[in-house]
């Protein structure tokens, strides 16, 4: 049975990262969904329809553009899940309400859902933010990433809890993400 595995954490837990080694250790037979490549295409491609995710002069409300982003990745999600291949999300999946109509999908589709909680510390956070060389084009309402943790997703993150999911596993440190790691693959691996 195919499964979806998304993952859940605030920025520079290592959500994308962890999905491009399953990834690669899948031999790439699997279909990848960041959510940070589509942001960019959009920025790139249509500024006229996506300029962010929040209005801009609020730094509040979320933007027609954060929709339209929303739609999209949805309609990509959909096709994937017309294949047997995982499909891996990496994005950061931070509301309840995303993850339910995620796994809903899922469901339907006959797959399994699992969650993977990145819930490391915010100092373990910042530093890999002040050591970070990532490219910042994602940011449009942040002046940085300290910024976009400290002040945004702080405030409106939603933890995920295990009964969302069929397996739920957390990662907080490098020794549960290598365990995590070996047991998402055991999982994909059966048949």
């Amino acid at each position: 049975m195919p499964f979806v595995i998304i993952t859940v954490g605030k920025t520079h837990s290592g959500k994308t990262t962890f999905g491009k080694e399953l990834a690669k250790k899948l031999k790439d037979k699997c279909i990848l969904l960041d959510s940070d490549v589509l942001t960019d295409f959009l920025k790139d491609n249509f500024p006229g329809l996506y300029q962010g995710d929040w209005v801009k002069k609020t730094n509040k409300l979320l933007s027609p553009g954060y929709y339209l982003k929303r739609v999209v990745l949805l309609e990509i999600y959909k096709q994937a899940l017309k294949t047997n291949l995982p499909v891996i999300s990496t994005s950061s999946n931070s509301k309840e309400v995303l993850r339910h109509q995620t796994r809903s999908l899922a469901e339907r589709a006959g797959r399994k859902f699992i969650i993977i909680y990145f819930n490391l510390p915010e100092k373990v956070l910042l530093n890999r933010i002040k050591h970070s060389n990532r490219s910042k084009n994602c940011l449009i309402y942040s002046k940085n990433f300290t910024d976009l943790l400290v002040n945004r997703q702080t405030k409106h993150f939603e933890a995920p809890k295990a009964k969302e999911a069929d397996f739920f596993f957390e990662i907080n440190n490098d020794k549960s993400r290598k365990n995590v790691k070996l047991k998402i693959l055991k999982l994909l691996r059966q048949k």
